[in-house]
């Protein structure tokens, strides 16, 4: 059974249609309850262990209720950033910085190391979609926590996706790129980011129980 409980803050956009995510066949995500960005701080979170956080949101009104997500780290859980920073309303995460290109090749990515959510994801059709670069990621969170684990970096080693264990009592996945949980269908290998990445909350979940034993 897993162990994951998932809340996402609806930015109320156009890439969200009553609860769906927009991917590649807009599928309903039966495994992640929606709230309302605005009710973050009324909310009761207390059923999930982990927050979503993805592009569109409004940054300003986060970081007027940063304390609510510094909370919800605090007790040993799990919050998910897929957007551009540019309010500091999460600890050990800095502001967004556009990837400097030269040609479209400076877009191309490379995981870090083998074990992690994107085994077996085809970096060129990562980069690339519709023969477009730098579809899934233009830019970068710098590394405040040095004892990060990097996941997902450029090719010049610029880091795009991290992984910070330290800087709160539970754990930021941070990635300046789009939403991993809409990477579930299609017809080339991205199609396995979701679903890895769901097996790694389950896995960093039970990590985090056994910290706070």
């Amino acid at each position: 059974m897993s162990k994951y409980k998932i809340v996402k803050l609806d930015g109320g956009h156009a890439f969200s249609l009553e609860g769906r995510a927009m991917n590649v066949s807009n599928e309903p995500m039966d495994h992640v309850t929606f709230i309302d960005q605005y009710e973050i701080q009324t909310a009761d979170l207390s059923d999930f262990n982990v927050l979503v956080v993805t592009d569109f949101i409004d940054q300003e009104h986060l970081y007027k209720h940063k304390e609510v997500i510094e909370s919800f780290l605090n007790d040993g859980k799990i919050v998910v950033v897929n957007t551009h920073m540019f309010r500091p309303w999460i600890p050990g995460v800095g502001l967004f910085m556009p990837k400097e290109i030269r040609k479209h090749s400076d877009y191309v990515m490379e995981a870090a190391h083998n074990n992690t959510f994107y085994r077996g994801v085809d970096m060129q059709e990562l980069t690339y979609r519709k023969g477009v670069s730098g579809f899934y990621a233009r830019g970068s969170h710098p590394v405040v926590n040095k004892n990060a684990e990097i996941v997902l970096q450029f090719t010049d080693g610029t880091p795009i996706v991290f992984i910070d264990r330290d800087s709160t009592k539970g754990t930021v996945i941070a990635g300046a790129c789009r939403d991993f949980f809409t990477y579930a269908t299609g017809q080339n290998s991205t199609q396995l980011i979701a679903p890895q990445f769901l097996a790694f909350l389950d896995e960093e979940l039970t990590r985090l129980q056994g910290v706070q034993a």
